[in-house]
């Protein structure tokens, strides 16, 4: 049967609003109407305007040209966070499920249960503080609590794709496990792997904007949306756009990609859409 919009319709709004941050912050690397870190203060905590379409903050910068290139650094941050998780935890949890009942299968997933038992947030935080704060830190913060969710669901995926006949004949043919591995097992749970990839890019935004709203994420002058947050903390009663404007834009990027995550999983396991019906 041919894709239908409306029986996908999460599916077709977290891809619009996937594509439309990935068009801003793409405009962002090469446009912006102003200088996103040029202060200019005669023009602090304007309301919007026609020449500043969203205001400006405390230091009179533009609040469309941070939230631009914010968009970008965010995306930045979540992709090769989500990018290493993905690539350590699913060689992890293929590699387990080859030894699978083995004291070395048992420490794996032991040590994936340790680290998912504190938050997403928290562990980055920790992290962060004890090699120091930055972009690349938070990245490699955020990776770290990827590992463990792909690992389980690589483990998982793998051991049920290992059971079957092909499977089989392949390793009966001499191939190695690792041959196998390659040609049989990662092709048959890329589906499931690229819609995880999509919920913990969601995950990454939102723990990234933490960060940076402790000061431990992307650091100034570099426009980050929590740091843009933590900024306008003082201004609430006074000039509310501040908090307004990032805030939507954290919350409508984290809908938008659980939206699509889940649209994503309604195409790869049609099961999991009949149990939400």
């Amino acid at each position: 049967m041919g894709f239908a919009w409306y029986r996908h319709p999460g599916l077709v709004v977290g891809g619009a609003i996937a594509l439309a941050l990935m068009a801003i912050a793409a405009l962002g690397f090469v446009w912006t109407p102003f200088d996103p870190t040029r202060l200019a203060l005669p023009d602090r905590l304007q309301g919007p305007s026609a020449l500043h379409w969203l205001g400006t903050d405390h230091l009179g910068r533009d609040t469309v040209a941070r939230l631009m290139v914010g968009a970008g650094n965010s995306l930045k941050v979540g992709l090769l966070s989500v990018a290493l998780g993905l690539v350590a935890g699913t060689a992890l949890g293929t590699w387990a499920a080859s030894r699978n009942g083995s004291l070395l299968d048992e420490a794996v997933m032991r040590t994936n249960d340790f680290v998912l038992a504190f938050p997403a947030v928290l562990t980055a935080v920790m992290m962060v503080h004890l090699i120091g704060p930055g972009a690349a830190n938070a990245i490699l913060a955020i990776a770290v609590f990827n590992v463990p969710v792909f690992a389980r669901l690589a483990r998982s995926a793998a051991l049920q794709v290992r059971s079957r006949d092909f499977v089989l004949a392949a390793r009966a043919a001499g191939l190695t496990e690792t041959r196998i591995a390659i040609a049989h097992i990662l092709p048959n749970m890329a589906g499931l792997l690229v819609v995880q990839a999509t919920i913990q890019f969601a995950i990454a935004i939102l723990a990234e904007a933490g960060l940076s709203y402790l000061g431990l994420g992307t650091q100034p002058p570099a426009p980050s949306w929590g740091r843009m947050l933590y900024e306008a903390r003082t201004y609430m009663q006074t000039q509310p756009w501040l908090a307004i404007f990032p805030g939507a834009a954290i919350a409508l990027t984290v809908l938008g990609f659980n939206l699509l995550g889940d649209g994503l999983r309604d195409l790869v396991d049609p099961r999991a859409r009949r149990a939400r019906t």
